[in-house]
């Protein structure tokens, strides 16, 4: 994995020279195509090979799938791009490991910092979500690896499909990806109770590791919980509906384990004595829906699972996109971050689990 040093020198020399990476790669795509049968055999050899062993083989080509989407978003000199390493040794990205540096646009760097990651993580456990993740990142980071490595470019067509794919996996399965190390976190806080919990798939694997889990959702989108809308009141600064991800009674998530039951924000406040689980409630980091149950609940502890300002990447937002920059806002005002567990990620994003205790007069 050498081969990955030569191409963020390359990236930075654009950036050096007022050139985007991506440009250059883009005008390498006819190359590249025409040494197809050669990215396929040295992808075969890769497959075949060993380049690390044990845990560190799939974490080193998860790594390796993520440095090349930050290359081609601009994002390897970003501070925090060195999270995204499992083998920091075999990183060619820039920052100072797994919590140091912060975000941009003069946002604070998480308190208390991120965790690095550490390729035992990626040991699935009966997590099947896990083992499908690892096959997909393991796949896309070997086949970007051979076609560096043959052609000096990888496929802009590939790797769109790539990142379609990952949103697709994720709106059918779970946002974040369950970890034995989170679940068992999450589990010694227990009872819980989960809203936006989805198709149930984060709230089945705690209830199989003895945790005592109510799990609620909408089965439809509610426009009422859009940017700015809603009784809620969450807004930020764009009228209901605009730019919102789904239309009014859209279904959401498929088909749901027995689990989740029906029901929105009131439920948080018919649970007080539970723990309040929040995983990716805003999509895009946008509407009220996190907001509604926040302030709906009376309880002492949160656990909220997905990205946080000071530890996300600003794709869309610096806040991230699981949770609004109101709700975070009215988290960090109200509660104290006691624990951070990292979660391995798709390309992009830097999720993790925090739990959070209410302060008291």
């Amino acid at each position: 994995c050498g081969e990955m040093w030569g191409d963020v020198a390359q990236a930075r020399s654009c950036r050096k020279a007022g050139a985007a990476w991506r440009q250059l790669i883009g005008r390498r795509q006819a190359s590249l195509e025409a040494a197809r049968p050669r990215v396929v055999a040295m992808y075969e050899r890769i497959e075949a090979g060993s380049l690390a062993g044990g845990d560190k083989e799939g974490a080193l080509l998860a790594q390796t799938c993520a440095t090349f989407f930050l290359l081609l978003e601009g994002r390897d000199a970003h501070p925090l791009a060195h999270a995204t390493a499992y083998l920091p040794a075999a990183c060619p990205l820039g920052g100072g490991g797994g919590g140091e540096g912060g975000g941009e646009g003069g946002v604070a760097a998480l308190e208390p910092a991120l965790p690095s990651l550490e390729p035992s993580l990626l040991r699935d456990a009966g997590l099947p979500y896990l083992s499908l993740y690892k096959s997909k990142v393991a796949l896309w980071g070997g086949y970007l690896l051979a076609q560096w490595g043959v052609a000096r470019a990888i496929s802009l067509d590939e790797t769109a499909t790539m990142a379609q794919e990952a949103a697709d996996l994720r709106n059918a399965h779970a946002w974040s990806i369950p970890t034995s190390a989170a679940l068992a976190a999450m589990c010694r806080h227990s009872p819980l109770v989960e809203l936006a919990a989805g198709n149930g798939l984060w709230a089945k694997a705690l209830l199989e590791r003895g945790a005592d889990v109510l799990a609620f959702d909408t089965e439809a989108w509610q426009l009422s919980f859009a940017a700015g809308g809603g009784a809620a009141g969450g807004g930020e600064g764009t009228a209901a509906g605009e730019g919102a991800p789904f239309t009014e009674g859209e279904a959401l998530m498929g088909a749901r384990e027995a689990c989740v039951e029906q029901g929105g924000p009131e439920a948080a406040a018919a649970h007080p004595d539970r723990a309040l689980v929040l995983m990716w409630p805003d999509y895009g980091g946008r509407g009220s829906y996190g907001l509604a149950c926040l302030r709906a609940y009376r309880g002492d502890r949160l656990l909220l699972v997905g990205e946080w300002r000071g530890a996300t990447f600003g794709r869309r937002s610096e806040s991230g996109e699981s949770f609004s920059a109101e709700f975070q806002r009215e988290v960090e005002a109200g509660f104290v971050r006691e624990e951070l567990h990292r979660l391995p990620t798709w390309p992009g994003s830097l999720d993790h689990v925090a739990v959070w205790r209410r302060r008291r007069a």
